[in-house]
């Protein structure tokens, strides 16, 4: 009869209590409840007992009977009969595997070594641990390889960008610099959930050769703008050899990360509490060096140097194109003084000939951008004695 015999869930009792309320209206039928106590009984031997020792009842067809199982988790089970008039049948309902509960281990018997996550040997016998489990755990554990996660990304800040920010001619004079929110990523776990680490805590701090200053502190991340006090920035090598902006963020301890199966990891991994940094790109200064030819030959002076092309960077080796248009007196070329400067020129429009000792090497001293300090300059000069007659191409070499 036990084969015949179905649990139900609690949500199906409760279903079947009502229908039991209705029965017991009834004069015709009886409702009879037995506790099971031993777990190795079957619900079929419960209710045998239950007529034996109670010789004044006796089933009628319609009639009721329901076990109540005792569980570890302290929700009882409970399995409900019907009386046919020959035998108890268990009364429809869907059973919730976690409330089927394994009285016994499995003795695991055959000529097989392993059948899923569990083995043994070829012929041999092995004991599958399955008293007190439910037939859902059992089959998780038979089917399912139980993973401890990873934290696939850690916390991290992006964004921060400071706004103009990089190699600027020295003596470059910003009234104030800006700096866009930082973007905060929380981190993640491979198989789940959220990491729910969140940040209480930010400061952006001013960094510069003088040290650093904190400039803005609060509960979110924003953007910002800093004027230096309404004194501005001047990037230059007796300034500011280098202006940027660091954001510091504080943040707590994330959740308990779970196994590949749902579960809570064991040991538990989750991220620590800890603090998080970004830097932006610095503005910093550089000289330009300068290139070009003119018409007129006046003072060999900054502002003359001043005018011609602009390197609009900083010094490299390489080699620079000058183009020389016909009537053209000068042709100039102007370095600062600590760099090789000019090695070779070659006049491409003149068979490739090797023009370099035509030039004269002078020093002047070259301000900076908006009248910046100024240093010392190597001037690579050539005046003809006539004017360019026809436009030539020079290739200038800087070593």
């Amino acid at each position: 009869m036990a084969s015949e015999m179905k649990l139900t869930t609690l949500e199906h009792m409760k279903q079947l209590a009502e229908k039991v309320k209705e029965v017991e209206k009834s004069a015709e039928t009886s409702v009879f409840t037995a506790n099971k106590t031993e777990p190795g009984k079957s619900d079929g031997d419960i209710i045998r007992e239950y007529f034996t020792s109670h010789t004044d009842a006796a089933a009628h067809k319609g009639d009721v009977f329901i076990v109540e199982t005792s569980s570890d988790d302290g929700e009882p089970m409970r399995g409900g009969y019907i009386y046919n008039g020959e035998s108890w049948l268990a009364l429809d309902g869907a059973v919730d595997a976690d409330k089927v509960i394994m009285r016994g281990n499995i003795t695991m018997a055959g000529n097989y070594t392993q059948v899923g996550n569990k083995t043994k040997s070829q012929t041999g016998t092995a004991s599958f641990e399955t008293n007190g489990k439910s037939v859902s755990e059992i089959l998780t554990e038979i089917f399912s390889q139980r993973l401890q996660p990873t934290v696939t990304s850690r916390p991290s800040l992006g964004g921060f960008v400071l706004t103009g920010a990089g190699a600027v001619e020295a003596g470059t004079k910003l009234s104030s610099v800006s700096y866009t929110a930082p973007v905060f990523n929380p981190g993640a776990y491979i198989y789940g959930p959220e990491t729910g680490v969140v940040c209480s805590q930010w400061k952006v701090e001013r960094i510069t050769n003088s040290g650093s200053v904190q400039i803005q502190s609060g509960a979110s991340p924003i953007a910002g703008t800093d004027d230096n006090d309404k004194n501005g920035f001047v990037i230059g090598e007796s300034d500011i050899t280098s202006l940027k902006y660091k954001v510091t963020a504080e943040h707590g301890a994330g959740v308990t990360a779970n196994d590949n199966l749902g579960s809570p990891s064991e040991p538990e991994i989750r991220i620590e509490a800890g603090n998080l940094t970004r830097e932006t790109s610095a503005y910093t200064p550089y000289r330009n060096y300068f290139y070009g030819a003119t018409n007129t030959k006046p003072e060999l002076n900054s502002g003359y140097i001043r005018g011609l092309t602009k390197s609009g960077k900083a010094y490299a080796a390489g080699t620079v194109t000058l183009n020389v248009a016909a009537g053209s007196e000068r042709v100039v070329i102007a370095c600062e003084n600590t760099k090789t400067g000019v090695t070779r020129v070659i006049n491409e429009t003149a068979l490739n000939a090797d023009v370099t000792d035509t030039f004269t090497r002078k020093t002047v001293s070259v301000e900076g951008a908006n009248g910046y300090l100024a240093k010392e300059y190597n001037v690579w000069v050539f005046e003809p004695a006539n004017p360019y007659e026809n436009a030539a191409v020079l290739k200038v070499t800087l070593g």
